[in-house]
């Protein structure tokens, strides 16, 4: 019965060697919890299931128009890199997250110069007529 009241005493005195451990079990939790909604989730590449990815959609095909030949699906190498960025940590996280958005723009990139590339021949076939 003494160890306990001692144990007791000890803990009043210095409350901060049990408060500042229970916060930091807390931001661990809350820590877990960030980094499964951003990375396990896909919230971190703008990405779920059910959600349609960007790049599998441009908007020459939302207009109706015919879908290149070099229109990529991305979401084999999206998920690749997904598993990439939780398999590394947070140490790759930031790297792996640049990449995904690098790879994003360049297929948004490929769809435009796509587009401007047609865009370009009608103009010259038109040009060729006026003469």
């Amino acid at each position: 019965m003494k160890l306990l009241e001692q144990l007791w005493t000890f803990a009043l005195d210095y409350p901060a060697l049990l408060v500042v451990p229970a916060i930091g079990f807390v931001l661990s939790l809350v820590v877990v919890r960030i980094k499964t909604r951003y990375i396990n989730e896909g919230v971190l590449f703008c990405w779920s299931p059910s959600a349609p990815r960007e790049g599998e959609r441009t908007n020459a095909t939302e207009e109706g128009e015919m879908s290149t030949e070099n229109e990529l699906d991305l979401s084999i190498a999206l998920e690749k890199i997904h598993e990439l960025a939780a398999a590394e940590g947070d140490l790759g996280h930031e790297y792996w997250y640049t990449v995904g958005k690098l790879l994003k723009r360049a297929n948004s990139m490929q769809a435009e110069i796509d587009s401007l590339s047609k865009e370009l021949e009608r103009c010259r076939a038109m040009l060729n007529k006026a003469d």
